[in-house]
């Protein structure tokens, strides 16, 4: 039977720049990673980590916690469900990186990874995943008023260049 994790994938912002926050002790893009518990909802887990995590620095009312995508991979035989966790802007993260409790890894364009009309691509690698997280959350930010009340403003200029196209969309090459 297939294991069951939550990658958890938590940016701020820093500087008008999406930074991606790791525990200290990774090395390289990885997600926070949290085994699924029986009876117990995903986002209970995930939010309970975080709260683990950051104490009384994590704002529940200035956050957004939500699932982007899942994946399954084989060669582990287990089902990860991704959630991106958008924490808002603050001293918070200096404070965390001068005490060697996080590090921050800033996130640069990555492209998008496509499968083929019946499978997704094989493998999936961490960065696309990051980028697939963060246009849903575009998407999410043109529609869903829960989002759009919490999303701070600064995310607006940053999320553009992610909006979906509608169908018909041409794009004029120079």
């Amino acid at each position: 039977m297939a294991v069951i994790l939550y990658e958890v994938l938590p940016v701020t912002l820093v500087s008008k720049h999406v930074v991606l926050i790791r525990h200290q002790q990774e090395k390289s893009i990885a997600p926070w990673l949290i085994r699924n518990l029986p009876n117990v909802h995903p986002n209970e887990s995930v939010l309970a980590n975080l709260v683990g995590f950051f104490g009384n620095i994590f704002d529940a009312g200035r956050t957004i916690v939500h699932s982007t995508s899942w994946r399954y991979e084989a060669e582990c035989d287990q089902l990860l469900l991704t959630y991106l966790a958008v924490l808002p802007q603050g001293d918070w993260v200096d404070h965390l990186l001068a005490l060697d409790h996080i590090l921050v890894e800033p996130i640069g364009e990555v492209g998008i990874q496509y499968g083929d009309h019946l499978f997704p691509p094989e493998p999936i690698e961490q960065p696309y995943v990051l980028s697939h997280a963060l246009d849903h959350l575009a998407s999410l930010s043109t529609y869903d008023p829960a989002i759009r009340a919490v999303l701070e403003p600064e995310w607006g200029e940053i999320l553009e260049s992610r909006m979906p196209k509608s169908a018909g969309y041409l794009q004029v090459c120079r």
